[in-house]
């Protein structure tokens, strides 16, 4: 995992109407928790931010404090939460965790399928249940995903948590007998979707009011 730079500043006022102006001037409201210090509200510039994290959330950050010079004691911080708005591409808050780059931490990682299925060559449709897991390793062993070869993956066969490989230092917490992924007759599909009574290809529709809630419901 990369170490990226972060510029933050400490923020003294709080609330929706603060939040509101900082967006407005190009800047997000954030949060530093964690290593048994308060919780401090931070702000930080938008572009910066995109910067930082733009390539994933499982960089570690070196937090800069415009307030402290170049010989302050370094902290470190992952992100925990990034609330976005979904119409707009807003970056709305984000929550920081500090962490110990000698102390290994939880963090979810994404599950990247490889390769072509056999099953699928075959006239079967690859079903993907599971698309993350939580690890344990230390801050910079932590991947942005994890990759799980389904090349061999025929018809009715099944790919579990227990075949991802990972690299050395780096422990996967989950069931290993969870399925990630499988190969289904396109009749077991259709049957499946009229079960849940939705139509093949159903996606949830995001409105401008839902996005709307979701931007006025934090807090800090």
């Amino acid at each position: 995992m990369e170490t990226m730079t972060l510029g933050v500043t400490r923020r003294e006022t709080r609330g929706k109407g603060t939040n509101r102006r900082l967006r407005n001037a190009g800047a997000v409201p954030a949060v530093l928790y964690g290593r048994g210090s308060e919780a401090t509200p931070l702000t930080i510039d938008v572009r910066e931010l995109r910067g930082a994290v733009g390539g994933g959330h499982h960089a570690v950050l070196q937090l800069a404090f415009a307030d402290e010079g170049p010989e302050a004691e370094p902290v470190y911080a992952v992100v925990k939460e990034i609330q976005t708005n979904p119409t707009r591409h807003q970056i709305l808050h984000l929550d920081l965790v500090r962490v110990d780059l000698n102390v290994a931490i939880e963090s979810p990682v994404g599950i990247e399928l490889i390769g072509e299925s056999a099953g699928v060559d075959e006239g079967g449709v690859l079903d993907q249940t599971l698309r993350e897991v939580m690890v344990r390793a230390l801050p910079r062993e932590i991947p942005e995903s994890l990759q799980l070869d389904v090349t061999n993956l025929g018809i009715g066969h099944t790919v579990t948590v227990a075949d991802i490989q990972v690299p050395e230092g780096i422990e996967i917490l989950d069931d290993p007998e969870t399925t990630v992924a499988s190969v289904l007759h396109p009749a077991a599909l259709e049957e499946e979707l009229e079960e849940a009574g939705l139509p093949e290809g159903f996606e949830p529709e995001v409105t401008e009011e839902g996005a709307e809630q979701a931007e006025s419901g934090e807090e800090a």
